[in-house]
């Protein structure tokens, strides 16, 4: 079934000449007119789908609009806010997976949940495009409270590829716990960026190891670098020394 969805699926790379031009032109005209089924507001805003409109799409494609599939599909369609897609990130985006029906566009997102828990490269595209859909008005941060909401969800979602759990360490747990005991602060991109670096490291390397006082890491990680150590881990047990 997979391979079937594949073969569907694939982009339009593999076209050339004319008829890549015609097929290219049908497909813009087959997703315009999906395009507009679900505009909010026509009149004042005809290339933007609003909240509701983006709702019952994603309803009627199957995706999980509390899930980390929700965040994978606005990343294909780069949608520049929660709720919101523009005319030009529908179109370039399904054009790019030969998906012009709704059809299609489900039957990538079955595959899409197939694919996720095991695709560090989509994880990392779906993750840096979240820090885009949390931001609001404009901002260069994002809320703590926003950011943690988001980051439970990419890293303890049964399809992601990161799960930022061992066991002998809730990673993803005691971190937010620290920034809401010690942070309190926005986060901006570079701390959104690497916090996932810093995520995949520990999962390879629960000591810690690859962390020192001379390395490059955003101030906030060297925080939780000592929080770990010496409020979780009493600044004395090593990891090696951990009932696995």
């Amino acid at each position: 079934m997979l391979g079937l969805l594949l073969t569907i699926l694939r982009p339009f790379s593999f076209f050339s000449g004319n008829g890549s031009a015609s097929i290219s032109s049908g497909t813009k005209a087959s997703l315009n007119k999906v395009f507009d089924k679900y505009r909010d507001d026509v009149a004042n805003s005809p290339d933007a789908i609003g909240v509701n409109g983006t709702m019952s799409y994603l309803e009627d494609i199957g995706v999980d609009t509390e899930g980390l599939d929700c965040l994978a599909v606005f990343e294909v369609l780069q949608a520049p806010a929660m709720g919101e897609m523009t005319r030009e990130g529908f179109v370039d985006g399904w054009i790019n997976l030969n998906c012009d029906t709704l059809d299609k566009q489900k039957a990538y997102v079955n595959m899409l949940k197939d694919t996720l828990p095991t695709s560090n490269d989509t994880f990392a595209k779906v993750y840096k495009h979240t820090f885009q859909l949390a931001k609001s008005g404009g901002q260069k941060a994002v809320p703590l409270e926003t950011a943690t909401a988001y980051w439970e969800l990419l890293f303890d979602s049964p399809l992601s590829a990161v799960k930022w759990n061992s066991r002998s360490t809730p990673w993803s747990t005691w971190w937010i716990e620290f920034l809401n005991s010690s942070w309190k602060k926005s986060v901006n991109k570079d701390m959104w960026n690497e916090t996932l670096k810093f995520a995949q490291l520990t999962l390879k390397d629960e000591a810690m190891s690859f962390w020192s006082e001379e390395s490059s890491w955003p101030s906030v990680i060297d925080e939780f670098v000592e929080y770990v150590k010496i409020e979780k881990r009493g600044g004395s047990v090593a990891v090696d020394e951990m009932e696995y």
